[in-house]
Order: structure tokens, then sequence, then C-alpha cells
């Protein structure tokens, strides 16, 4: 019979329509889990801590930043949990996806592809905590936003991306700290760099600049909550030209500043 709450301690938690945002917390490394499966569809996201997990055929060690998605029913199991390994969870009720107009198979594909998904739930993490918040109307539009994001990663196009879309992608996940100019980008691509000025907003549904710097905060996120480089370190680390701009932008991706979300 499958489980119809998340193992570990919930502190926080907020229904949502058809679903329901928790803060879960595992203080004892020592616990072990069976294999279980969950009534609903969810959603993880480490925040703290590492621990181990048997899910979907594969053995993986979980660290912070990790995000996986759950079908409903999936036998799974997690162990060797690290002392205060905390997780946003998101249960999803089979009517919330139906009313999303989406599948499971298409979720998996589309929350696992694209790093939105990473700030959408620190937003809703962050809704949920906040005393001055917008209640359910605010919540409800950010799972729009998880569920059908403005660019999800290039998947939103309809049409065939060209290889030099493809490759671009590549290039700047890949070099994310390498400080390109547009020429040395169109020359990677085999592109004319009228080609990517013009067309980048289309296929990225963003501009450039916008573009790195969700690249640099995602790639943040770990770094505060694996290291103990400062903030003023970590910023240059990621690309920033200072802390103020560092803290700027991950707040507007994540709803919180840097040295709150190293509390959480």
């Amino acid at each position: 019979m499958p489980s119809k709450t998340f193992l570990g301690n919930i502190s926080v938690s907020k229904a949502i329509d058809g679903g329901f945002v928790a803060l879960t917390q595992y203080s004892d490394k020592r616990i072990f889990e069976e294999w279980h499966c969950h009534e609903n569809a969810s959603i993880s996201f480490l925040l703290n801590g590492v621990h181990e997990e048997d899910l979907l055929g594969k053995h993986y060690k979980r660290v912070p930043g990790d995000i996986k998605f759950i079908p409903a029913g999936e036998m799974h199991r997690c162990n060797a949990y690290a002392a205060s390994t905390k997780k946003i969870n998101l249960d999803l009720k089979h009517s919330l996806l139906h009313e999303m107009t989406l599948s499971e198979d298409v979720l998996l594909e589309r929350l696992l592809q694209n790093r939105q998904t990473k700030f959408t739930l620190l937003k809703l993490y962050h809704e949920i905590h906040d005393k001055n918040g917008y209640g359910q109307a605010s919540l409800q539009l950010l799972l729009y936003e998880l569920f059908h994001p403005v660019n999800a990663d290039l998947k939103s196009y309809s049409g065939k991306l060209p290889l030099w879309v493809l490759r671009l992608k590549e290039i700047l996940n890949d070099e994310w700290d390498v400080r390109f100019d547009l020429q040395d980008l169109a020359h990677k691509a085999g592109v004319h760099p009228v080609t990517i000025s013009r067309y980048f907003p289309q296929y990225f549904s963003s501009t450039l600049s916008s573009y790195l710097r969700s690249i640099r905060v995602e790639k943040s996120i770990n770094l505060i909550k694996t290291t103990s480089l400062s903030l003023t370190e970590i910023a240059y680390t990621c690309g920033f030209a200072d802390q103020a701009h560092f803290t700027r932008s991950f707040k507007m991706h994540t709803g919180f500043v840097p040295k709150d979300f190293r509390k959480i």
C-alpha cells in the first residue's frame, strides 16, 4: 500500500490545491528506510546534507542542489542521511496534474531538464515562510510557473532546433565561468554574431545575460550549502562582479538573499 506522507519530520507544510509543499528534515543517519512508495507523485529538492538513494533502478549519492521526481507508486528508498538533512518536498495528486494538463512522463522530462525548477521550488518554500506573503493565489501562480515555465530549457520551442542552438546551449552550460565576447561564441557555435543576437531570445526565452546569470545562480546553490567559502568568494567564483550583484541576482531567482539561504 503506497505511503501517503513523506518519511522524516515535516516541520513546515502548506496545502496547495491538489497537493502540498513541505520542508522535511532527517536528523539521524542511522534511520534505515525500507522499500516504499507514495500514493501521489512527488518532487524533492535537497537543501542540506547528503544521503544515498535507490530509485528507478539506479543508486544515487544525493548532494545539495539535487532534484528528483518520483512517480506515484514507484518503489524507492533513501538511507545514510547526514545530520540535519533537509528537503523541500512537493506532493502532487493526480487531480492536480490533470488540471495542469501534464502527464508524469512530460513532468519528469520538463522538471529535470530545467534549472528554473530549483528556483521555483525555493520561491515556494520562501512563500510558505513569508508572513507577509499573498497566500493561496501566490502559491498557485508559482505552481503554474513550475509546471509551465516560460523557458523550459529550449523545450518550449515547438520547431526543430538548429544545430547551432544546441551547440551554444552546450557551450554556455559547460563553460559558464568563461567570459566570452560575442565573436568567440559565434565562432564556437559556427554562426555569424548577428544570428545569435537576432535569434537568442526566440530560442532561449531570455537575454544572454539573464541566461548566464541563471546558470551562475544555480552553481552557487551547491557552493553555499557544501563549502565554507565566504559569500564574497562564492560570488567571484560564480562570475559575479561583486557580492551586491550576486545578492540581487540570487534573490531575484530564488526569493532568498544568499546569507538567509545558507541558514536554512
